[in-house]
């Protein structure tokens, strides 16, 4: 592999749905940050005036996260792919417009990791949504999350969707996210408490 290549680190929907062409996927990690499902989506998972929660990044230092006294900093899992040398600019035109719902291209450090092999250290870029966007909802509790996943859908599909297809890929590629199994869990309750219940 070629270190000039372009990586793109994904951590949300890209992790199952990458949606552009790319040479190889890795299973890889980010140090430094959080995945959170503090992000709205009006776009994707849900519709203006009705957002729904999707995954960003935050620094391991941000305030919200300091506040929080089970937080402890660790690596953020996701997929880094390679992008084909004659596609980089083209790609990212089509990854700024699919994530052009508060996200912005950062430069990253990528730890690839591959079966019976030592971890790899590449450069690539990751698309974050800070708080400062228009749709950053930011901390809620696991319920709250939850619920609002639950009423929301957008022309992506279902929100619930979204955090069921996440954490089984973090799973597939057994990478810890205790955050987004809480998620998933608490919406899968949600979900079974809307169920009609049979006589």
């Amino acid at each position: 592999m070629d270190d000039a290549s372009l990586w793109i680190f994904g951590y949300g929907s890209l992790v199952w749905r990458p949606s552009f062409p790319h040479l190889r996927a890795h299973r890889a990690s980010i140090r430094g940050y959080a995945r959170r499902f503090w992000q709205g989506s009006t776009d994707h998972r849900g519709l203006p005036g009705r957002p729904g929660r999707v995954v960003t990044l935050l620094p391991d230092h941000h305030d919200s996260l300091s506040r929080d006294a089970s937080f402890r900093p660790e690596s953020c899992w996701g997929t880094a792919y390679e992008v084909p040398p004659g596609d980089p600019e083209e790609v990212l035109v089509g990854l700024d417009h699919r994530e052009r719902g508060g996200y912005d291209r950062v430069e990253v450090e990528i730890s690839l990791s591959a079966p019976r092999r030592p971890s790899r250290r590449v450069s690539g870029v990751v698309y974050i949504a800070r708080p400062e966007n228009a749709n950053y909802l930011g901390p809620a509790s696991i319920r709250e999350i939850a619920r609002q996943v639950v009423a929301a859908s957008g022309p992506s599909g279902a929100n619930p969707e979204y955090v069921f297809e996440l954490a089984r890929s973090l799973r597939a590629m057994a990478a810890e996210d205790a955050h987004v199994f809480e998620v998933e869990a608490e919406v899968s309750r949600v979900l079974a408490e809307k169920r009609p219940r049979s006589s």
